[in-house]
């Protein structure tokens, strides 16, 4: 790819963000509410196209996602801690696979008044310096949720706190297709509560 090009994708990327983080502050709840409808909505729309994780007979039977209700209560602010020495590390997956991440920080927020402390990573693969991936498991997992957990993704904005919204929790490909590799929460990241937020279980068997 020629550098000019790269340069203009570049452009382009951090104009999109801008663009999001200027919609995003200052958002009232109705706002807030509507725009995690829409985006629910679009993914209800990606899962039927020719790119999703479903099978073509999982496709014949899709009705939509299952989500817990939007909660506001589940979008917390959290204090970073950086980790000095960002060194890589494999993380399992579900199909035995070794995969790349480096430790970011520690995360440190509230919920239901009780303190929590995850860990952030970055993809070794992922492209955005600054986009962060939070891969938990809490105490719906396996019961309300799938059992190899969930992820959050997390934007970093070069400052001791970032936003974790758990109403954006997702699935990993695997809950949909065994064929896709997933990393699998670290023991760090098992949360002793319960984020009833996010999607829950596509089907229960």
């Amino acid at each position: 790819m020629k550098r000019n090009t790269i340069f203009s994708l570049l452009v382009v990327a951090i104009v999109a963000v801008t663009i999001l983080n200027f919609l995003t502050v200052g958002e009232s709840s109705e706002d807030y509410r509507e725009r995690l409808e829409t985006e629910r909505k679009d993914k209800n729309s990606f899962m039927l196209s020719s790119t999703s994780p479903l099978t073509d007979e999982d496709k014949g039977d899709f009705t939509g996602l299952n989500y817990y209700p939007i909660n506001e209560d589940f979008k917390v602010t959290a204090k970073l801690t950086m980790i000095d020495k960002k060194q890589p590390i494999f993380i399992e997956s579900t199909t035995g696979e070794q995969l790349k991440y480096i430790p970011f920080a520690y995360a440190d927020f509230q919920l239901n008044d009780v303190q929590q402390r995850v860990i952030l990573y970055q993809d070794w693969e992922e492209k955005d310096p600054n986009k962060l991936s939070l891969m938990f498991a809490d105490d719906t997992s396996a019961r309300e949720t799938y059992g190899g957990g969930r992820y959050v993704e997390v934007q970093y904005r070069n400052t001791n706190a970032v936003t974790i919204d758990f109403n954006n929790a997702y699935n990993p490909y695997c809950h949909f297709n065994a064929e896709f590799s997933c990393p699998i929460p670290p023991r760090e990241n098992m949360l002793a509560v319960a984020i009833e937020a996010g999607e829950k279980l596509y089907k229960v068997d």
